[in-house]
């Protein structure tokens, strides 16, 4: 099944660009010469960068985290497409194009520069991947059908939109030959922003046996480090960790942020 998205070109200038000239904005003069990534193939299993204008009050770090970089008033602007096929193994091959915009690796990171980014690749809203690459393999995927979407991202891993929308392109895939749906036991979430966790340090609670789901959102890269079984996965401050785990070891087990070294959850099994 294939299917190509496009995202883009599609929005009108008129007032925009009279009240965001480019000594306002900072816009780079060099952005309307289109930059065409290789598309080398990258094959990659599921779970694991171009601000060309900033419109927004940056912050004390010289940008807002979070927000947006808003290019409608731009004449040229990167667009993003995408053609997704199913493996018939359990998952997607992706095969994107970009136009207008600098493909350079989202780790280790960098600052935002104009003319620059990558790609956030998410499956049914989920970020899996951050990549500066026009081809990937997502795997592992479930049987039945997925929403692929991928975004164009600044350095600094923050939305290039337009016209108040993301620039980005979406396929809806039916996967084949993959595992069967399996939705965990429990679910649960943790946020740490500015090295406090939301909420507190908690602790969850499951049972042997159960399929344990754990959501972590963190404000700084990381990686999330569930003990004893030895669970590891990557934390970045736009694409959450999903630990997902068979908890099969009574007792109580501490997850830390690896790199920051403090404990951000506890989960009791009994």
């Amino acid at each position: 099944m294939k299917t190509r998205c496009f995202a883009g070109l599609l929005l009108a200038l008129a007032a925009a660009l009279t009240a965001c000239s480019p000594s306002s904005t900072g816009v780079d003069e060099d952005l309307s010469q289109p930059t065409m990534p290789s598309s080398d193939m990258a094959d990659h299993e599921m779970a694991e960068p171009m601000d060309m204008a900033d419109h927004e009050t940056p912050d004390h770090g010289g940008h807002e985290h979070g927000q947006p970089v808003d290019l409608t008033g731009l004449a040229s602007r990167p667009e993003v497409s995408l053609l997704a096929e199913a493996d018939g193994s359990g998952g997607i091959m992706l095969d994107i194009e970009v136009l207008g915009l600098e493909l350079v690796p989202a780790d280790p990171p960098v600052d935002h520069r104009p003319g620059q980014g990558h790609v956030h690749v998410a499956v049914d809203g989920l970020p899996v991947a951050m990549i500066a690459d026009t081809s990937y393999h997502v795997a592992g995927l479930t049987n039945g059908s997925h929403a692929v979407t991928v975004t164009l991202s600044s350095n600094d891993h923050r939305d290039y939109h337009a016209g108040g929308s993301a620039i980005s392109a979406t396929a809806d895939v039916q996967v084949t030959g993959g595992a069967p749906l399996v939705e965990p036991d429990v679910r649960f979430e943790v946020d740490v922003a500015g090295g406090t966790i939301g909420g507190g340090l908690q602790r969850f609670e499951a049972s042997v046996g159960q399929l344990v789901e754990v959501t972590v959102r963190s404000d700084v890269a990381d990686d999330v480090h569930l003990h004893v079984y030895d669970l590891k996965v990557a934390v970045h401050e736009r694409m959450p960790a999903v630990l997902l785990v068979e908890v099969d070891i009574p007792g109580v087990f501490e997850a830390e942020l690896h790199t920051a070294g403090f404990k951000i959850f506890e989960l009791a099994v009994s």
